[in-house]
């Protein structure tokens, strides 16, 4: 995937505007993007004069990023990391964002609330950490749930989440891929993800240590309601 990765997934404006204008409000100079994938807004954050640090679990998607910083000039840094420790960057941030479902790979509950808890603790006082995730209580709700398609000239990205329970989601992904020749080449994936009720985040956010927690259904700051696409949190400490 991380080879197609920026094909399927290029930089959403609305997103960066989003991210640039909380960042902005508690004038924030050092940010963590955590699960940077290929560091596209890791890079765009630092071309608006910010310092940050993008970290991944996926060494291919790091080494894609650093090759990214390195043709354009970018000063963003970029490390393989996990979420789960973001303190073995021994660094301090009052800026955080994990954005791209990221949450939902964790393995449980417990992980859920150990790994906001270590996020907060990198966090200095007057931060703010902005997570994303899908509207899991949608799709619990409403039961084998298709995303919205991803498709461009050559690429296709077809994804439907089968939840199997309360606490376990099957993430079904094929991935099309047109070729020179005109044919098509397709790999599937299935993942096990971790569904996350808006509700619960919010809870786990709040006992973590974070202060204030602001809920949105979109980047460009949609109300959050039952059919939102997103869950967008903004959480204050």
């Amino acid at each position: 995937m991380a080879k197609y990765y920026d094909d399927v997934f290029p930089l959403d404006p609305a997103k960066l505007t989003f991210l640039t204008e909380v960042f902005r409000s508690v004038k924030a100079a050092r940010i963590l993007d955590v699960a940077c994938g290929t560091g596209t807004y890791t890079l765009a954050l630092a071309d608006r004069g910010y310092e940050v640090w993008g970290t991944d679990l996926e060494p291919q998607m790091v080494e894609l990023a650093q090759q990214k910083a390195r043709t354009t000039n970018n000063s963003a840094h970029f490390a393989v990391g996990d979420m789960r420790n973001p303190a073995a960057l021994e660094l301090s941030f009052n800026g955080l964002f994990c954005i791209g479902n990221s949450l939902a790979h964790l393995a449980g509950e417990r992980e859920l609330e150990n790994t906001l808890i270590s996020l907060r603790k990198v966090l200095t006082p007057g931060s703010v950490a902005i997570f994303q995730i899908v509207n899991f209580d949608r799709i619990l709700a409403e039961g084998d749930t298709p995303l919205p398609l991803i498709e461009y000239d050559n690429v296709r990205f077809i994804r439907i989440y089968r939840p199997q329970s309360e606490d376990k989601l099957i993430f079904n992904s094929t991935l099309e891929l047109k070729q020179v020749d005109g044919t098509t080449v397709s790999m599937a994936n299935s993942i096990t993800l971790h569904p996350i009720r808006k509700a619960r985040l919010e809870s786990y956010l709040l006992a973590a240590g974070f202060t204030t927690v602001r809920t949105y259904g979109g980047f460009t700051y949609q109300e959050f309601t039952v059919q939102s696409p997103a869950t967008i949190m903004v959480a204050y400490c």
